[in-house]
């Protein structure tokens, strides 16, 4: 008798065609809907969670990839002011969808700063960042399918996504909205409280808005996002074996020391629980 055996492993990258974007979108979708944060999501026939900051974001997913292809199991955005390099692709994914949002609001230049109850003041603290030059953006839209929800995976994710942020794309600062109780995660990274969230509620929702720049990544960290990010040098993807704590690069020569990182197996005890999202807008 034969036995057949999938090889099969995880990466995180960039959506790549509309179809792997229109998957994600699902994802987010269902995601959001089964979470604390269905209130963020406008039901709709198609099963996809849009936004109008969709074509101001790169598009990161977690992917199973085997012999029969990449199935998407986890998914964040990162969020700038203007058009992302990845903003055709959207454009190829929303024409088959009729009723668009519209294009975002010019005193809203992140998706945060357009709910937070407090938005004079979180957008003068943005335009005083970006009048010193520094490029802002925001992580937001953490997302896991059930499946692989309380599998650890967020940690893998969570510091892809910062050496993506910092290394590939060249951000100067991070900003992120979580629940309060979920800020320690975050804070352990070298994350600083910018707004307390027990005391800023929108949409029923109360979300701490955390900020961090590249310098202030703890140190006890740094050296895995830095690894991580030397991995994804050549097209962004972070490759990570199912089985144990390896990240690996499928190309030659590829140092074992620079491809260890510690992946937490706990499930919860990643600081995020079930419905955690990286933020909530």
């Amino acid at each position: 008798m034969t036995m057949s055996i999938q090889h099969t492993h995880f990466v995180f990258r960039e959506a790549r065609t509309a179809s792997e974007l229109e998957s994600l979108f699902q994802l987010r979708y269902q995601g959001y809907l089964k979470s604390s944060c269905a209130s963020l999501v406008h039901q709709n026939e198609y099963g996809l969670e849009f936004d109008s900051y969709d074509w101001h974001a790169f598009h990161l997913g977690l992917f199973q990839e085997g012999q029969y292809g990449a199935q998407p199991v986890g998914y964040m955005r990162l969020v700038q002011d203007k058009p992302s390099p990845m903003a055709s692709l959207v454009s190829k994914l929303a024409g088959q969808f009729p009723e668009l949002p519209p294009p975002p609001a010019a005193d809203a230049p992140l998706p945060m700063i357009g709910s937070c109850p407090q938005k004079d003041w979180l957008l003068g603290w943005y335009r005083s960042r970006t009048q010193l030059g520094q490029r802002v953006v925001e992580g937001s839209r953490f997302v896991f399918s059930p499946e692989i929800r309380a599998s650890g995976y967020a940690r893998f994710v969570f510091e892809g996504a910062l050496a993506s942020t910092f290394y590939r794309y060249g951000y100067d600062y991070a900003l992120l909205a979580c629940h309060p109780r979920h800020s320690s995660f975050y804070l352990q990274y070298g994350f600083q409280q910018l707004l307390d969230g027990n005391s800023n509620n929108y949409k029923g929702l109360s979300a701490s808005i955390l900020g961090m720049t590249k310098g202030e990544i703890a140190r006890k960290r740094a050296a895995g996002i830095e690894a991580m990010a030397r991995q994804g040098k050549s097209d962004g993807s972070i490759y990570m074996l199912p089985d144990n704590s390896t990240v690996a690069v499928p190309m030659p020569k590829v140092s074992v020391s620079d491809s260890r990182l510690a992946l937490n197996k706990g499930g919860s005890r990643n600081g995020l629980g079930q419905s955690e999202t990286f933020g909530h807008q």
